[in-house]
């Protein structure tokens, strides 16, 4: 699933999520994805976090970022880039 948000400078950048399913046991999961700008280029560095936590990853050269061992639950998860305005999912 890729999110696109847009700032007012028309700078566009993209946060995609994929969680993987969690079994009845399991309290904990992992997180991954990728960050992108408008044209589909992948932004190395990028920071995704998970807001109100010390969780966080920074993106490799291709933009792929995971998360693990994250509580089972719903949050938010924010990329942000110098130069581009932060996205929220």
């Amino acid at each position: 699933m890729t999110y696109r948000v847009r700032n007012v400078f028309g700078q566009l950048l993209a946060l995609s999520l994929a969680a993987l399913p969690l079994a009845a046991q399991q309290t904990t999961g992992k997180v991954e994805g990728s960050v992108t700008d408008a044209s589909g280029g992948a932004l190395a560095n990028a920071q995704v976090v998970i807001v109100g936590t010390s969780f966080g990853a920074v993106t490799d050269a291709k933009g792929y970022y995971f998360l693990n061992n994250i509580p089972v639950g719903s949050f938010t998860l924010r990329a942000q880039f110098i130069g581009y305005a932060p996205s929220e999912i």
